[in-house]
């Protein structure tokens, strides 16, 4: 689909892996994460991307969603590395041009091997002609779900009730469920394994990308498809969490370290290095960006210290991937 505005855009937009793993500060001045992760270093569930997933066992595994939505906030190209943000800065975009803004936000819904268009004709500016080695994502941290997945044996909710092979995402009474969120009994959960439960949305939010002890990380460098990702968790300034610290986490007990909440953290920004810098030139008449959620959910079993056979605790989010490319215009007489 195309979108007329300075340049022609065309979207098909952002790869999405998931979410379950690290966040990594490192100094008081610009805190670029410091641990690196990658796909393996999540499991993806067995049969995933057929109609039946392996029962799961004891292993927290990814699987695809039916229905993904994300809050796109903004989108940016740099033309070198922006400097990161800190407790008291925002990232630096002085080498940067904003493609895509909307302080409200753009809800997009994903489904695989479908695209969907990303705000209006408003929220876009022309970028520049110029070499660009980075972009920049930013999004909201909640994320919406829906899915129904059948499994090869029996399993059952938080409630240890249900014993079918199907189970579903639906909302409990959290309005937001967490990824770190402690103690929650069965009328709280997002799943329910009950006979005959129909799939709704869900809502899942970032207040952490994972634990170290009982203390959070707020930063993570992630291997993607096409390049290293540096993530952040940010507050509505931009500015990392004030209690970050140079030693890579927010305390326990602190107000960005706490269990089912959104520890003051409201949206999530990626940094990619471009493995394929993007030419925008004179025959450039788009941009494309393309989602891959084909684990874009996780499955998290028993409670959150330790894994029950075939009992899931939660629906929780994985670690996203993008993908940003230019669209050239076909010189005359080329065949489309």
């Amino acid at each position: 689909m195309k979108l007329d505005i300075n340049i022609r855009v065309l979207f098909s937009a952002l790869f999405l892996i998931l979410l379950a793993s690290t966040i990594y500060p490192t100094n008081s001045n610009a805190q670029k994460p410091s641990g690196t992760i990658t796909i393996a270093d999540s499991e993806a569930c067995g049969g995933n991307g057929t109609a039946i997933i392996t029962d799961p066992g004891s292993i927290h595994c990814e699987l695809q969603p039916d229905i993904q939505k994300i809050n796109f906030l903004r989108v940016d190209l740099c033309t070198a590395e922006p400097t990161a943000p800190t407790t008291s800065a925002a990232l630096d975009r002085t080498n940067c041009a904003t493609f895509y803004k909307n302080d409200d936000g753009s809800e997009v819904t994903v489904q695989q091997g479908a695209g969907t268009q990303i705000g209006t004709a408003e929220d876009y500016s022309a970028i520049p002609h110029g070499t660009y080695t980075y972009g920049v994502v930013t999004m909201g941290t909640v994320f919406k779900y829906t899915a129904s997945v059948t499994f090869s044996d029996t399993v059952t909710d938080t409630s240890g009730t249900g014993g079918t092979t199907t189970c579903v995402t639906r909302p409990g009474s959290n309005a937001i469920m967490y990824g770190w969120h402690q103690s929650q009994n069965a009328a709280q959960s997002n799943v329910s394994c009950a006979g005959n439960a129909v799939a709704s949305e869900v809502s899942i939010g970032i207040n952490t990308v994972t634990m170290d002890g009982n203390n959070c990380k707020h930063l993570l460098n992630f291997n993607g498809t096409n390049g290293i990702v540096a993530a952040y968790l940010l507050e509505a300034d931009d500015t990392l969490h004030d209690e970050v610290s140079d030693t890579d986490i927010v305390e326990a007990g602190s107000n960005g370290c706490a269990s089912g909440t959104n520890n003051e953290v409201s949206k999530i920004m990626g940094v990619m290095t471009l493995a394929t810098p993007i030419e925008i030139s004179a025959n450039t008449v788009g941009m494309q960006i393309a989602y891959n959620n084909t684990r874009g959910l996780k499955l998290d079993l028993g409670d959150e210290n330790e894994a029950d056979e075939s009992s899931i605790y939660k629906w929780d989010i994985a670690f996203f991937d993008f993908t940003i490319t230019a669209k050239k215009a076909r010189s005359r007489g080329s065949w489309r």
